[in-house]
């Protein structure tokens, strides 16, 4: 091409714009990462096994809640008074506690099954870099992950404690009186429903970021729940202390989760257990805390 010669051209316009709206930031960011993932644990837009699964797990939890509130019904029908006195139900009836410790496990398994189904596919698929173009860091995308995992626990662990405490207002001949005696209930199954949902997520969400694979993560979940549970029941054959025994139970992640910390939260522990109450608290602590950092320290060492 010589220097007398031009570069000729046309230029089209295709209508590109600047964008004038609002710029919702990572506020919104963070919105729909939990949405996002409240949908996928609760299989909203996926097929129909994603959805059947989640309430195959949850429907049992909810409906022991008005297994236990009809049984109350159903003595009060025969004339008998099912008031609670002194924090227990007459006629071994079952309360806050026992539905927790049937409950728990049920929704252990949950989170075993939703925890790696939102964090596993986004790592498999290679899209977690998607998510951390701006405005998403990497603390939102686990902190909204986490969150996702978080309200789902949480409703599921206070949903059937609900169902039974108005259930019972149903069920006794004093609606009013059980409510005004009975009221300290709520701030205590929704107190233990936070510090459980807490343990929980941070558990579920740690093993499952070691594996991109669900069902892998799954097993793993649920594999250490079981052999940590089993552990102090092989070791109590050798005959240690009582003070050792009720150290080791603190190993087993159902019973810490479905007896333990309840019975704190309930008044009961100091009439089970001789351990200081402050070790299973601090117990409890470490591992949530743990967990949650080691889950930062592993993305961050992936990014």
């Amino acid at each position: 091409m010589t220097t007398d010669q031009q570069r000729t051209g046309t230029v089209f316009d295709i209508g590109y714009q600047s964008y004038e709206g609002t710029r919702e930031g990572r506020g919104l960011a963070w919105k729909t990462l939990v949405i996002d993932g409240v949908k996928n644990g609760m299989g909203i837009g996926r097929g129909g096994w994603a959805k059947f699964l989640p309430w195959l797990v949850l429907s049992p939890t909810i409906l022991t809640g008005l297994v236990f509130a009809a049984i109350a019904a159903f003595f009060e029908q025969l004339g008998f008074d099912v008031e609670d006195t002194e924090g227990g139900l007459p006629l071994d009836l079952p309360g806050h506690l026992e539905l927790t410790a049937v409950i728990s496990f049920m929704i252990l398994i949950f989170a075993a099954f939703i925890g790696p189904e939102l964090v596993c596919p986004d790592r498999r698929n290679r899209v977690i870099h998607l998510y951390l173009v701006r405005p998403i860091t990497l603390f939102d995308y686990l902190g909204a992950r986490w969150c996702a995992l978080f309200l789902l626990l949480f409703a599921a662990s206070t949903l059937p404690h609900i169902t039974y405490w108005v259930g019972l207002l149903f069920g006794v001949g004093d609606a009013l009186g059980h409510a005004q005696d009975n009221w300290l209930d709520i701030p205590r199954f929704i107190g233990y429903s936070l510090v459980f949902a807490t343990f929980t997520t941070a558990v579920s969400i740690a093993i499952s970021s070691i594996t991109d694979r669900r069902m892998i993560a799954t097993l793993i979940i649920i594999g250490i729940m079981m052999i940590a549970s089993i552990a102090p029941g092989i070791i109590s054959i050798f005959n240690p202390s009582d003070s050792v025994m009720e150290l080791l139970n603190l190993i087993g992640l159902i019973d810490l989760s479905s007896t333990i910390v309840p019975s704190i939260f309930f008044d009961t522990y100091s009439e089970n257990y001789d351990l200081n109450i402050a070790i299973p608290i601090a117990w409890m602590v470490f591992l949530t805390v743990g967990s949650i950092a080691a889950t930062w320290r592993f993305y961050q060492g992936q990014r």
